[in-house]
């Protein structure tokens, strides 16, 4: 078994290039806020609000949507919707907030990944691997500005937003702090 589900084998990760860099991703306004689409391909998933987790393509297509729709379930907020954690068992399911029925099953290998952190808190003698940061599989997107466009500072243009991407400064901390 892989310990990690989401990274097919050793070695250097292949990605779609054309999703990475330039590439200007749809965003819908939702009841909760933006929210980025990934692009039409099993290898990209949305990842929150504002991000997009590249999927190895070494993985086959099908494998590669199956991760996409894990990732995506577990990521991309549903306002009706709560996430289940079973901490003995090491599982999760989506539930109807209002009904109570599922309306999703994790893989329990993808939801040991997903969930690792809150099921160790909650059950520490299971001792689940907590992975690494996402690193390169991960890329934030700027969705606050009108339009999605970034400089490669990535701070929006033209002059209707200016809002930079990063961090802001702290008290005391320089450009050099960066």
């Amino acid at each position: 078994m892989l310990l990690n589900p989401f990274r097919p084998c050793e070695g250097s990760p292949t990605f779609q290039e054309e999703y990475r860099g330039s590439y200007v991703p749809s965003v819908i306004d939702t009841g909760h806020g933006l929210q980025v689409v990934a692009p039409d391909t099993p290898y990209v998933a949305a990842a929150g609000k504002d991000k997009l987790y590249f999927i190895d393509t070494r993985f086959d297509a099908e494998t590669a949507k199956h991760v996409k729709e894990q990732i995506e379930k577990a990521t991309v907020p549903n306002p009706e919707e709560y996430i289940a954690i079973d901490e003995i068992s090491a599982t999760a399911e989506i539930k109807n907030a209002v009904t109570g029925e599922t309306t999703f099953v994790f893989d329990p290998p993808y939801a040991r990944v997903l969930f690792a952190k809150g099921i160790n808190r909650h059950n520490p003698e299971l001792k689940l691997p907590e992975h690494e940061p996402a690193g390169d599989w991960l890329v934030t997107v700027d969705n606050e500005c009108e339009e999605v466009l970034t400089n490669a500072l990535g701070v929006c243009y033209p002059v209707l937003c200016s809002k930079a991407v990063d961090i802001p400064k702290e008290d005391g901390e320089t450009d050099a702090s960066y």
